[in-house]
C-alpha cells in the first residue's frame, strides 16, 4: 500500500528548516541545498514543492505572518494593547519575532531587484495592514485615540513606523532593545490620546519567548 505523504505538513517542515538555518546562519546562508540538508533530504524534493528559493523563502514568510498573528494578543485583550501587540509582533521582540525579523530583513533586500516577489510581499501585508486599521477603528470608536487622519491612512502611518523602527533596530540593536521598541510605539500612540495618557504605562501581555523549531528530481538553483 502507498505512503500517504501529507504535502501541507511536508511543505511546513521544510519552511521548519529553513527557519533553522536563517537563525543560525541568516538569510544569505539559507540556500536551497542548505535547506534540503537541514531537513535530510535531497534537494530534488524540494523541487516538488518550490520552485527555486525565493518561492521557498515567501512560503516561509508567510508562515511567519501567520505565527505573529496566532501569538498576539487574544480578542479578550483591550483594543489598545491588542493594536500594541499586533505592531511589537513585528518587531524584535522575542527570539521568536527575532527570526521572523530576520526573515523579514532579508526580504527587504531582495524586492528591491524582484518585482514579482515584492508584489507578493505586499499582497501578506495587506492582511496585516487590516488587523492594524481594525484595531485602529475599534480605538477611534472607544475614545481611546484620536488620530488626526481616518483609520485606514493612521493604519498605514502605524506600520510605517514600525517598519522604520525595524530598520533602526537592524542597524543599532544595542540602543534599540525590546523595551525601547515596546516604549516607542508606546509614545508615538500617546501622541494619539485625547489626553495623551492612554498609552502609557498600560500593562502589556508579556510576548511568547519561544524559539522556532530546529530540527531524485529537478535541481533547483540556489
Amino acid at each position: 500500500m502507498p505512503k500517504i505523504v501529507d504535502h501541507d505538513e511536508r511543505k511546513k517542515d521544510l519552511a521548519r528548516a529553513l527557519w533553522a538555518v536563517v537563525e543560525r546562519e541568516g538569510v544569505e546562508g539559507a540556500t536551497i541545498r542548505s535547506v534540503a540538508a537541514e531537513a535530510g533530504w535531497t534537494r530534488g524534493v524540494i523541487a516538488h514543492y518550490f520552485r527555486d528559493r525565493d518561492d521557498l523563502l515567501l512560503f516561509a514568510y508567510r508562515l511567519a505572518l501567520q505565527r505573529e498573528q496566532e501569538l498576539g494578543p487574544t480578542t479578550e485583550t483591550p483594543a489598545l494593547e491588542r493594536l500594541i501587540g499586533v505592531l511589537l509582533r513585528a518587531l524584535p521582540v522575542d527570539a521568536q519575532s527575532r527570526l521572523d525579523f530576520k526573515i523579514w530583513l532579508g526580504f527587504m533586500g531582495r524586492v528591491a531587484d524582484h518585482p514579482p516577489l515584492a508584489e507578493a510581499v505586499l499582497e501578506e501585508h495587506k492582511d496585516y495592514h487590516g488587523r492594524i486599521r481594525q484595531l485602529v477603528e475599534s480605538c477611534v470608536e472607544e475614545g481611546i485615540l484620536v488620530p488626526p487622519w481616518e483609520a485606514a491612512r493612521a493604519a498605514s502611518t502605524l506600520a510605517t513606523f514600525v517598519d522604520g523602527l525595524g530598520v533602526m533596530t537592524a542597524l543599532d540593536p544595542a540602543t534599540y532593545s525590546p523595551a525601547r521598541l515596546e516604549q516607542e510605539v508606546r509614545d508615538f500612540l500617546q501622541c494619539w490620546a485625547p489626553d495623551g495618557t492612554a498609552a502609557r504605562d498600560t500593562p502589556l501581555p508579556s510576548p511568547s519567548s519561544s524559539a522556532a523549531p530546529s530540527h531524485d528530481a529537478d535541481e533547483v538553483r540556489d
